[in-house]
């Protein structure tokens, strides 16, 4: 069914456009045969009328006629012009109409037959008509015969009909060959485009071309994903209305190249990378579009915002893994300490030893335990513990923090601290000093909190300050580098914070996160 289907739209194809063809053909072959009459019949008559002309100003033609035997002059003459043009009949007759010359003879004396003789004969103008004479349909060019102004007879120069069709027939049958040529042109033409459709519609038919189309748009509108598709340029062909709230500026047809970073089509495949787009953060995905061949790409914006509560849930959850692991690291560590001491009966040191480990942990414990989210507790109980592997100490020393912030600024907080310790961690990691410090000064002021991040590193020198906060600015080597401060920035100013930097009392660099509640 289906491939009777398909090949039903195929021949329709043909069929229409062949029809369109030989509906052209057929109007031109008549406006070419209607074209060849008049323009041939208008040649002739031409023709027939400078004949005429010549032989009524030849003067031994006008002195014929002041002779007793005009025909015996005239005659002659008539019929070598007759010939030379090529004419059916060259005819001379006097004011009256008589006949002085005719290719028969013995019509020499008798009137002249169409009745188209007025016009020379009466108001001496010359005149090309089409009319029957005593040879039948002819085409005729007549000039009145003067002598000082005054008409004294009429010559009448013409040609067939019926042999001018021929010559008609002729020039028809040649347009005929090159119409038929161009038909079979044509229909060749149905074919390959028909056959080309049927290619590019995946042999589909047109209803199920609308009810797939409806099916699909139904998929895209209702997805919450903004998901566009484009050509192997990165032209929009499709983008949904999820995409468009997403992008404000995004239409069907423009080039991606105008809105996105321009590295990013570089890769073929690109999964879940965070970018800041038009003042928001995304999650960003590209793969190809293949069906044989490769036809475009797809691309899926996912605002951050809708899965930070998911991306903060895994990012505690892989803190606390990381910390759980370090802590027994660290704790197998002091086991063995603890261990060494007792087996050389160093018994006060083992006490003094474990009562140390127990302040540092209470301590510990007690600033974490001041930090207005349960996330960001364990954002920083993975840090410390993810810089106690590295051979980095993280100190905190903080206040109580009685504001109660809301999802987003808690958001913003995570974001910016977690991407301002983690470059503070391997900032210090690449070092060789041997005290690697990272302290963190945890304040509220009034209506502001106030977090600064203090590390003993490299620092940063003054042109590099100036730049840090530009997407896609790095120190780094590496794809996908030059976000996480920039997206730190951002995520602040939505919540009315900033993001500052300075020289460090330690020598390195000095963080400032200021969120402010208004």
């Amino acid at each position: 069914m289906i491939n009777r289907l398909k090949q039903s739209l195929t021949a329709h194809l043909i069929m229409t456009i062949s029809g369109i063809i030989f509906t052209i053909c057929v109007l031109f072959l008549l406006l070419i045969n209607h074209y060849l009459d008049e323009s041939i019949l208008d040649e002739m008559g031409e023709k027939a009328l400078t004949s005429a002309y010549l032989i009524a100003d030849r003067p031994d033609v006008v002195a014929a006629f002041s002779t007793e035997n005009p025909s015996s002059i005239l005659q002659p003459i008539a019929e070598d012009i007759r010939k030379q043009t090529g004419a059916n009949f060259v005819v001379i007759g006097n004011k009256q109409g008589i006949r002085y010359t005719h290719p028969n003879t013995g019509k020499i004396g008798k009137s002249m037959v169409g009745g188209d003789n007025d016009s020379a004969l009466i108001n001496k103008e010359s005149v090309v008509s089409v009319t029957t004479g005593s040879m039948g349909e002819s085409v005729r060019g007549k000039v009145p015969v003067l002598v000082d102004g005054n008409v004294v007879g009429v010559v009448s120069v013409g040609f067939l009909t019926k042999d001018l069709q021929g010559t008609i027939d002729t020039a028809f049958f040649g347009w005929l060959q090159i119409t038929l040529l161009l038909a079979v042109f044509g229909i060749v033409c149905a074919v390959l485009i028909s056959l080309y459709v049927k290619e590019q519609l995946l042999g589909m038919q047109p209803a199920q071309i609308a009810k797939l189309y409806s099916a699909y748009h139904t998929i895209l509108e209702e997805t919450t994903d903004g998901v566009i598709l484009t050509t192997l340029n990165n032209e929009v062909v499709i983008a949904n209305s999820r995409a468009k709230e997403l992008i404000s500026s995004l239409t069907e047809g423009i080039s991606l190249h105008t809105l996105l970073p321009e590295r990013l089509f570089k890769e073929e495949v690109i999964q879940a990378l965070e970018i800041p787009l038009q003042q928001q953060e995304m999650i960003f995905s590209k793969t190809p579009l293949k069906h044989e061949k490769q036809l475009g790409y797809l691309y899926i914006l996912r605002a951050k915002l809708e899965y930070e509560t998911v991306i903060n849930e895994l990012t505690l959850v892989k803190q606390q893994a990381r910390m759980q692991r370090a802590k027994t690291h660290e704790f197998a560590n002091k086991l063995h300490v603890i261990l060494g001491l007792l087996k050389q009966s160093h018994i006060e040191e083992a006490i003094g030893f474990i009562r140390q480990e127990q302040q540092d942990s209470t301590k510990q414990q007690q600033a974490l335990a001041t930090q207005p989210s349960i996330l960001l507790q364990a954002l920083l109980e993975g840090k410390i513990s993810e810089a106690k592997e590295r051979g980095i100490t993280i100190s905190i020393e903080t206040e109580d923090v009685l504001i109660d912030y809301n999802d987003e600024e808690v958001d913003a907080l995570l974001t910016s601290l977690g991407n301002v310790l983690q470059n503070a961690i391997d900032e210090l990691d690449q070092t060789t000093i041997p005290d690697k410090q990272i302290k963190l000064f945890i304040q509220q002021y009034r209506n502001e909190l106030i977090i600064e991040v203090h590390d003993n590193g490299p620092g940063i020198d003054a042109e590099t300050a100036n730049k840090i906060f530009t997407l896609g600015f790095t120190t780094k080597d590496g794809y996908d580098r030059g976000y996480g401060l920039a997206i730190s920035e951002q995520a602040l100013e939505k919540v009315g914070g900033s993001l500052l930097i300075e020289e460090s009392d330690l020598g390195g660099a000095c963080f400032l996160i200021i969120l402010q509640r208004k």
